[in-house]
């Protein structure tokens, strides 16, 4: 099911076909607006650009988007650098050997400020680049070409995550709210983590809705608020900040299963590999 939906995912959107020279070589850097149907591997065959220089230029450290952001899309051509606090961007301009107008040109900058932590995209320039980013780059220039099993398979369209539409927020949102009501914040993140690992696991549906309404033996819901229709409830704001952390970065990635001790019934589910306890739940692989 997940291999036949990647197979659509790869066909190039005629949409964003003006972005391209020739074959589909980006002329330049630019911003993109995730569309249904995008992913981070989609993305970088459309621009000819690799998934890790997407994940870099927006600091994602993980392969899950959402309809409607802007992802900035960096050149083949250009390096990327993780600004670090004291960093100005003259004093970048300077160690790269480019202007602060192509430097703030190549990252779409109306002026000077910069976060530490942020990644900025450097021009490529035919000068010597700083002796330790020379390192860097000839260590990735060697993984390149040697390539092993296991990345391979993480760069794969059915490792990319699948783009998140409104909807479907909106459906975890509220599943979270009626889940971990009265629950702390990092325990609210974690129930979401446990959906969106359910998408990415081959055990379960391939969409948050299909997860959330998903139905086990006996005829009942996975998820009780799906029953007791407390799902339909409005989610609150710390419910939405709670999804919105777990799907920009879902540190977590092992959880499958959470429960109630005081509750629960199933012997199966206290059979499970503990990962966490936050609050009133257990977290389980």
């Amino acid at each position: 099911m997940k291999k036949k939906n990647m197979k659509k995912w790869a066909v190039v959107s005629a949409a964003i076909a003006f972005l391209f020279v020739g074959k589909g070589t980006a002329s330049a850097a630019t911003n993109h607006q995730v569309q249904k149907g995008d992913t981070l591997w989609k993305l970088g065959e459309d621009y000819h650009i690799s998934i890790d220089d997407i994940k870099k230029a927006n600091d994602r450290r993980n392969d899950i988007i959402y309809i409607g952001e802007s992802l900035f899309i960096p050149t083949n051509d250009d390096d990327l650098y993780k600004i670090k606090k004291g960093d100005t961007l003259s004093s970048i301009a300077k160690n790269y050997g480019v202007s602060i107008e192509e430097l703030q040109q190549a990252n779409n900058l109306t002026g000077n400020l910069i976060y530490a932590q942020a990644m900025l995209t450097i021009p490529n320039k035919e000068t010597e680049q700083p002796a330790q980013r020379k390192e860097v780059k000839a260590a990735e220039t060697n993984v390149a070409t040697q390539p092993s099993t296991a990345e391979q398979a993480s760069a794969s369209p059915e490792n990319q995550g699948q783009a998140v539409s409104p909807e479907e927020r909106d459906l975890l949102e509220r599943v979270v709210e009626a889940e971990a009501k009265g629950e702390p914040y990092e325990g609210k993140v974690a129930v979401a983590n446990v959906v969106l690992n359910r998408v990415a696991s081959s055990e379960f549906p391939d969409t948050i809705t299909e997860v959330i309404n998903q139905k086990i033996p006996g005829g009942s819901y996975a998820f009780t608020p799906v029953q007791n229709g407390s799902i339909n409830n409005p989610a609150s704001e710390e419910s939405k900040k709670a999804v919105n952390e777990a799907i920009t970065n879902r540190a977590q990635k092992e959880t499958l299963f959470f429960y109630n001790p005081d509750i629960a019934t199933s012997d199966w589910i206290k059979s499970r590999p503990v990962v966490a306890r936050i609050g009133e739940h257990v977290f389980m692989k």
